[in-house]
């Protein structure tokens, strides 16, 4: 899954980009088609594709050589006509397929792009927590409000769930692509603060952690090591806690800000993540950050 996901990220990218620049075509038809499909494309990867496993970053760098490509391919064609060929067979199935490619990825951006705005009912409904992490440079890698950017959206509690992860400098998430060990992760083990100010209606620390990329077969706690808080009549959930590291009990009042434990890889998890999600008579309900509602790719800097 890594390496088809490299394929989408980089290789297709720089392929379409690089046919745009050097292609000659014969009209402003097919170039426009060919410009449509490939915006559509960069569209679709820089939204929907998860950019904390690669070089955060170079999601930026091809909208920067997209703007390059289309204009200088357009300075090559904008004397062509209009119209090619219209009997040419080739002419007329590579004008076409173009569409339908830039179509069926424009499809899939526009979902993702839809899951980036909440609408006014879940606006009310949302509820306005404190950043559970410190001292470092976090993204979304689940979290929208539709399945294409949050397959948690699926779920009716976890509707608005977040999973959030470290990156260093480079954009990366962990020492490589796909790390063995959870210590290889940047988030694993960072401390773990109350985002609200509650009272403690779960603390389970009973499971151990388990090694990234292998969730196991059958899981009696989805959730993991985790903490339950009651706070503003809404239940958050705090989950995939590491061993031996939750620091409250049930019963337990908690300000903001007060230290629960420590990310970890514990249930149902393919690598240490911080997954959070708030929810109310059983409904998941939005969370914003500093009053921003976060979705796939949103950076927080802390």
């Amino acid at each position: 899954m890594i390496w088809f996901q490299a394929i989408i990220n980089i290789i297709l990218p720089a392929y379409f980009l690089w046919r745009l620049y050097k292609a000659d075509h014969v009209s402003r038809r097919s170039w426009f088609a060919e410009a449509l499909f490939t915006a559509m494309f960069i569209g679709f990867i820089f939204v929907i594709s998860p950019w904390h496993i690669y070089l955060y970053y170079l999601r930026y760098v091809w909208l920067l050589l997209f703007l390059i490509a289309v204009i200088s391919s357009y300075l090559k064609v904008k004397e062509k006509p209009l119209k090619g060929p219209e009997k040419d067979g080739s002419y007329k199935f590579s004008v076409g397929l173009s569409v339908v490619l830039a179509v069926y990825f424009g499809l899939f951006f526009t979902q993702g792009l839809s899951g980036y705005f909440l609408n006014s009912s879940d606006r009310d409904e949302a509820i306005e927590l404190d950043f559970p992490l410190k001292d470092g440079v976090y993204s979304v890698g689940q979290g929208g409000a539709h399945t294409a950017i949050n397959y948690h959206h699926s779920h009716p509690s976890q509707a608005y769930a977040y999973d959030i992860l470290q990156m260093n400098g480079w954009g990366l998430r962990a020492n490589g692509l796909t790390p063995s060990e959870n210590s290889a992760y940047h988030i694993y083990g960072q401390s773990l603060y109350s985002p609200c100010t509650g009272t403690v209606t779960a603390a389970v620390d009973e499971y151990e952690d388990i090694p990234p990329l292998e969730p196991p077969s059958e899981v009696e706690e989805p959730a993991g090591n985790h903490v339950i808080i009651d706070c503003q009549d809404t239940e958050v959930l705090i989950a995939h806690i590491k061993p031996g590291t939750v620091a409250v009990e049930e019963g337990n009042e908690v300000e903001s800000g007060d230290i629960l434990g420590e990310i970890g890889n514990t249930g149902n998890t393919t690598e240490p993540h911080l997954h959070i999600h708030a929810e109310r008579d059983g409904e998941g309900v939005p969370i914003t950050f500093d009053g921003r509602f976060l979705k796939r790719n949103s950076l927080i800097f802390k």
